[in-house]
């Protein structure tokens, strides 16, 4: 059995410590952080000769110029964010009205809330959480579009001694780190587990202890870390929080009251740009995998297996329901919204329904819903 975990993993769970800490303690808003620097050089802003869509691959040309989106994202510049990239690089965005697009990384010393609300970023990723706990803090936010329908998070176990449910659980040792107690805490409660029929451990955020046996299951967002572990030629399998009644939305699409009232337009024509890039995606991964180790994560050291896996199940298990079947991805339906409220507070973090809001959404899809 493998000794050591690729430090890969280390990285993206602390990630997961700094996202529920955002979310769990509330965001500051005494102002933004220094936003950090777009990806490389100026060959990744759109414009260029080579990105620009024509109008057969977009379905329309720009009516109207917008000049330039910094994209805030909530994390580094890894595979979650491939239809993003696509949307650059393949010219939607360009074809949009945009003459410049900078995808801003996120990391564990970027808030994105405070730089939404400072005007820095006018449409940014972020997860439902720190979205709540900002709202919470006074922050005039919207949000505008889900990319994850489902939740990421679940269990991993290894694939000879499988943990396929929460019933599964039951007798069994499971690492879970302390900043996602909560969202232990409500798996259990809907699911009608006591606290005492598991044995829960604190973990850190290096699963090695799970690699080496040490515990049965790990805490895990279930489209990273049991695939980096794959691509290393270890055996795992897992469960969703999603399929046992969590239902709690991720990769929220955000913006201000002030942006939305004033800038509808813009933020039609940016999240138009988001939805025909992922789109693309959908209909052949391999784009999103080339934006991804080529260039925008081509210094992250990724595993391009590990990173076309997260893609795919990025897509089937978190971006693709029958709502968006019906509805277009990124939308949210009034009762999953309504579900989403009551999650939220169940993990202690009450939010208004009216803080999301489907208006850009409904324009977008106002002729249909497929884009290219």
């Amino acid at each position: 059995m493998t000794e050591r975990i690729d430090p890969r993993i280390t990285a993206a769970m602390g990630r997961r410590a700094f996202l529920r800490r955002a979310g769990v303690m509330g965001v500051a808003l005494g102002g933004a952080p220094a936003l950090l620097a777009a990806c490389g050089s100026d060959d990744e802003e759109t414009g260029g000769e080579d990105a620009a869509a024509s109008e057969d691959d977009t379905g329309e040309a720009a009516a109207a110029s917008f000049g330039s989106l910094d994209l805030q994202l909530n994390w580094i510049t890894n595979a979650e964010f491939a239809g993003s990239y696509v949307a650059v690089e393949e010219g939607y965005y360009a074809a949009n009205g945009f003459d410049t697009v900078n995808i801003v990384p996120g990391g564990p010393d970027v808030a994105v809330e405070p730089a939404v609300v400072a005007g820095n970023s006018k449409m940014a990723y972020t997860i439902s959480e720190s979205m709540s706990g900002a709202v919470a803090e006074g922050a005039a936010l919207k949000v505008i579009g889900a990319g994850f329908q489902n939740n990421p998070f679940g269990v991993m176990s290894m694939a000879d001694a499988p943990i396929l449910s929460p019933a599964d659980m039951v007798g069994k040792t499971i690492g879970v780190q302390a900043v996602n107690e909560s969202l232990w805490t409500a798996l259990l409660e809907i699911n009608d587990i006591g606290p005492d029929e598991i044995n829960k451990v604190p973990a850190g955020f290096d699963p090695a202890p799970f690699v080496n046996g040490e515990v049965d299951g790990w805490f895990s967002f279930v489209t990273n870390e049991p695939n980096i572990l794959r691509a290393e030629g270890i055996d795992v399998v897992d469960f969703s929080l999603s399929d046992f009644g969590f239902t709690l939305y991720q990769q929220l699409i955000i913006t201000t009251d002030e942006v939305l009232s004033n800038e509808r337009d813009f933020l039609v024509a940016a999240l138009r740009s988001e939805i025909q890039g992922w789109q693309a995606t959908i209909a052949d991964p391999e784009i999103g995998l080339k934006w991804t180790q080529d260039k925008y994560g081509a210094d992250l050291g990724l595993n391009p297996e590990a990173s076309l896996a997260e893609i795919n199940d990025q897509i089937d298990r978190m971006m693709t329901t029958p709502t968006t079947d019906e509805r277009g991805i990124y939308y949210m339906a009034e009762e999953d919204i309504a579900a989403n409220v009551e999650t939220l507070g169940t993990i202690g973090l009450p939010i208004d329904p009216s803080v999301y809001t489907t208006e850009i959404l409904d324009e977008i899809y106002a002729d249909g819903i497929d884009l290219l």
